[in-house]
């Protein structure tokens, strides 16, 4: 099986400031581990960062955030829109895997977007299920947010995992 690992979003202006999220080290924790089986397996690792200009992912709020530490030769892919395929490039470079893991941020926003994007181009998409995260919305927790979406992909026919059973 041949495997990439797409980390979504996980930009400075995310962790930090106002729209610093709730336990945003806890995602961070989660795409490291991620990352590192990756890495570890040898499959590619590619990151997608969203330009939002004049809003929180621009500027310095736009990089990556450091503690997860991007190696060079990893590709990154710029979005403007929510589902991450919108950028051909992303279909490109993950042509021929037959199992793409999507985590990162924001669970309602772009992880689900970019799940149904890539499920409507036919590409074989699969989120880890406890590696994206969000902001807590309409008196719903964050972790509840993500638990909603998690069933919507489910329904939708989106395919789940958890990094326990990938790093199995």
């Amino acid at each position: 099986m041949t495997t990439a690992l797409v980390i979504i979003d996980t930009q400075v202006g995310a962790f930090t400031g106002e729209w610093a999220m709730p336990d945003g080290d806890v995602l961070i924790a989660a795409c490291q581990r991620a990352v590192a089986h990756a890495r570890a397996q040898g499959w590619p690792v590619l990151w997608v960062q969203h330009h939002e200009p004049a809003g929180a992912m621009d500027g310095a709020g736009f990089a990556i955030d450091p503690r997860l530490a991007p190696a060079p030769d990893e590709a990154r892919i710029v979005k403007v829109e929510a589902d991450a395929f919108s950028n051909a490039v992303l279909a490109q470079v993950l042509a021929g895997h037959d199992r793409i893991l999507l985590a990162g941020l924001q669970s309602d926003c772009c992880v689900q977007a970019t799940a149904l994007g890539g499920q409507r181009r036919g590409l074989p998409v699969s989120v880890l299920a406890d590696a994206h995260h969000t902001w807590p919305q309409q008196g719903a927790s964050a972790a509840a947010v993500r638990d909603r979406v998690n069933h919507e992909l489910r329904e939708a026919g989106i395919s789940q995992t958890t990094l326990a059973e990938v790093m199995a």
